[in-house]
């Protein structure tokens, strides 16, 4: 589940004070690292957002806007400090209340996140996408009614949101009713065949169908989405492994297991691998690994 951030983008701003000329060049910097900021050359950008900065300290755009560069690099905590400074400069400054809302999810900061969302309800209440991230905390915070709510206004206001429909899928697919999840992941392809999130869990369900080589086709198409995820792989090497993939199987566990060493139900997959070349000796070791991690992992 992803939360879009909104970027402020000045096109032509006129100042009447005696500080016009500082703010003016503060704009064309401001402008550079926009330009930047679409090029993901996103520490070039955060340059021209400190030079526009300097410029005009109260500039709480160019701080919206950094702090978008800032968490692409994943440096969350330097993103929240800028958006707590926008917000500071404009109270009503409702896209930074949307972009911190999301720095919060990211930081597992929920309550937090959904306290920023709760406040911008009435100037979002026609966003499709607001919904969306709405649902997503909800879902984090166990309210699934509340969230499959929230995806369901998300399509109302716009029948072409995939994240809607994939999201919507989603809580359908932790209640194991695959057969709805299913058909909201279908949708969500069929609009857009880059939701990856939706493409790994209708190959999972495909799988659970025993339709292997439908399973394939999907998960590879989320893998070459998303190569470094570690879920993913773990799908796809099930896959393989049922097909009769068995060394591209192990490869690829094993790939997902140096991603991410927590993960049971990958240990239990290798484990499946070596029952099936007949080493039963080293699944049990696996199983025994994928048991602590897991306790109510189901091997079969």
């Amino acid at each position: 589940m992803k939360n879009k951030s909104i970027l402020f983008i000045l096109s032509c701003v006129i100042f009447f004070s005696c500080g016009a000329d500082k703010k003016e060049e503060a704009i064309k910097f401001f402008q550079r690292g926009n330009y930047k900021l679409k090029d993901k050359e996103y520490q070039e950008a955060i340059h021209w957002f400190d030079e526009a900065i300097i410029q005009n300290p109260d500039f709480a755009d160019a701080y919206n806007n950094r702090a978008l560069a800032y968490q692409k690099l994943d440096k969350l905590d330097e993103a929240l400090a800028d958006l707590d400074k926008a917000i500071d400069l404009d109270k009503k400054y409702w896209e930074a209340y949307y972009n911190r809302s999301e720095i919060f999810f990211q930081k597992g900061d929920f309550q937090n996140s959904l306290v920023d969302l709760e406040k911008i309800s009435v100037p979002f209440k026609d966003s499709s996408f607001y919904f969306v991230s709405l649902g997503n905390v909800k879902v984090q915070m166990n309210n699934s009614s509340g969230a499959t709510a929230d995806y369901e206004k998300a399509l109302r206001i716009n029948p072409k949101n995939a994240e809607a429909y994939s999201n919507h899928g989603f809580i359908y697919f932790e209640n194991k009713q695959y057969d709805l999840a299913k058909k909201d992941f279908q949708k969500a392809i069929a609009i857009n065949p880059k939701q990856d999130f939706a493409l790994n869990n209708l190959a999972f369900i495909l799988s659970e169908e025993q339709k292997f080589q439908e399973a394939k086709v999907y998960s590879e198409q989320a893998i070459a989405l998303k190569p470094t995820d570690a879920i993913y792989l773990n799908n796809y090497g099930y896959i393989l492994l049922q097909i009769g993939k068995l060394e591209l199987a192990k490869e690829t566990l094993e790939r997902s297991l140096r991603i991410n060493p927590q993960n049971a139900y990958t240990l239990r997959n290798l484990g499946y691998y070596f029952r099936k070349i007949g080493k039963e000796t080293e699944a049990q070791a696996k199983f025994t690994e994928a048991k602590k991690l897991d306790n109510s992992i189901e091997i079969k």
